[in-house]
């Protein structure tokens, strides 16, 4: 049988414990983005800004953009949403702020299949198979975003 005072300090440790768990710890954790959602070409950018934005992205795209949450919340890390214009999710950008200057990291779509390269195959005037890697347009809208992160004012990323 449990003495009173063992009772007292698990009421008290379940009381301390509760509060936590109702506490800052719990709520969804948000962050700012230098810019915010924008039309480049055919193709919507949605920054990532929250824990239940990075989750859904990362159940929609089935990628692992949710592991991310840490450095995205320190704002060392920065995650966007690349769709049409239609709001079909086609791929999820990535981009590393290092020494305060955003760089592109990595952009993959669904499964992370490729969608920066694509391959083109012809024959050439031998009569031979040839391929080619060509860069697609969310290559391009890839860097803009960089760029644009990196022109932007606002906040200063300390690494």
């Amino acid at each position: 049988m449990l003495s009173q005072s063992k009772v007292d300090y698990f009421n008290d440790l379940f009381v301390t414990k509760s509060a936590a768990g109702n506490s800052v710890e719990r709520r969804p954790r948000k962050w700012k983005c230098k810019v915010s959602e924008m039309l480049i070409g055919e193709y919507c950018i949605t920054p990532l800004t929250s824990a239940k934005l990075l989750k859904s992205e990362g159940y929609q795209m089935n990628n692992c953009c949710r592991d991310y949450l840490d450095q995205c919340a320190d704002l060392t890390y920065c995650l966007f949403s690349v769709r049409s214009r239609v709001g079909e999710r086609l791929a999820t950008l990535g981009l590393n702020c290092n020494g305060g200057h955003w760089r592109f990291d990595q952009c993959f779509g669904p499964s992370n299949t490729e969608v920066l390269e694509e391959t083109r195959t012809y024959l050439d005037e031998d009569g031979e198979m040839q391929e080619e890697l060509f860069a697609t347009d969310l290559y391009y809208v890839a860097h803009e975003v960089a760029r644009l992160m990196n022109s932007a004012g606002g906040q200063k990323n300390p690494n």
